[in-house]
């Protein structure tokens, strides 16, 4: 996440604040919009529990592994992250010895390539939250899929759907099956914050599309990557603001009496005064920048 305009809070997952949202769906919630600290989902089942996601360093997964052996009774503990990114899980090698780890493949691979650049950055970028990355490594998943897993925590079913290509290359949804069904979305979706395309393999109209499947799972409940939780309109409203981005940037190229730079410092301003609340705001020209020419190209 951008610290842009912002002092840095510790990012430290806040494990009291730990509520029940469905049947034996728990989360650690992002209440704040503290920077760098996700929402994080503790699944429980009659045979196992599933976490997801544990926050940046090595004592937020610690605190978050403690609070799922409090609830799971000593049941068998599965562990993924809904994305390579830092804040959703640089640390948890130190309890990785004491779960199953569940990854996508192209997740594992992108983790080996781009996980040291990330961890080397964080470091470089931000020191007030360099020293939560110490003893940092990169373990290879116990459990690896493409495509779809199911994972049966007994009167529980969660599946894990890849959806990369749109915040990342290994992005996963983890969506809970139950009378209301839980959708984790990771970064894929946010609550007041604009997306972020970190590298050349994020891209704004694969989110689209990518937003438009997770609607077609129809949850119940949503829980993004970083902000409050709500419904399906969570994703509608993401998938609206991208989609804005996209017309108007093709209106005002048809039209033909603007620049390409002038184009992305227009569309870039109505984005901005359409969210005044969002935070994360120097991403929305990054957002505008990605489908004008050759950027699209």
């Amino acid at each position: 996440m951008s610290t842009a305009g912002r002092q840095l809070k510790a990012p430290i997952v806040a494990t009291n604040g730990i509520n029940q949202i469905s049947d034996g769906v728990w989360v650690i919630p992002d209440s704040d919009h503290t920077l760098l600290v996700p929402n994080i989902g503790i699944i429980v089942g009659s045979r196992a529990t599933l976490i997801i996601d544990t926050g940046l360093g090595t004592e937020n997964a610690r605190a978050v592994l403690q609070q799922a052996r409090h609830l799971s009774d000593n049941r068998p503990i599965y562990l993924t992250h809904t994305h390579c990114h830092p804040e959703h899980g640089f640390g948890a090698n130190v309890v990785a010895g004491e779960v199953t780890t569940v990854y996508n493949d192209v997740q594992w691979g992108e983790l080996q390539e781009k996980g040291p650049v990330l961890l080397r950055m964080f470091r470089d970028r931000m020191p007030a939250v360099a020293p939560m990355l110490d003893g940092v490594e990169f373990v290879r998943a116990d459990i690896r899929y493409t495509g779809s897993l199911n994972l049966d925590l007994g009167e529980r079913i969660v599946e894990f759907r890849e959806f990369g290509g749109a915040h990342s290359r290994g992005d996963q949804a983890i969506l809970v099956r139950g009378r209301k069904s839980v959708l984790f979305t990771g970064d894929l979706v946010e609550e007041r914050y604009f997306g972020i395309l970190g590298d050349n393999e994020s891209r704004v109209i694969p989110w689209i599309d990518r937003l438009n499947r997770l609607e077609q799972l129809a949850p119940v409940l949503v829980v993004p990557g970083h902000g409050l939780m709500g419904g399906p309109e969570l994703i509608v409203n993401y998938r609206a603001y991208f989609e804005l981005a996209r017309r108007r940037v093709g209106e005002l190229r048809a039209a033909g009496k603007l620049s390409e730079a002038e184009i992305v410092d227009q569309v870039t301003n109505e984005l901005l005064d359409l969210h005044p609340d969002w935070e994360n705001r120097n991403w929305a020209r990054k957002t505008v920048s990605a489908l004008t020419w050759p950027s699209r190209a």
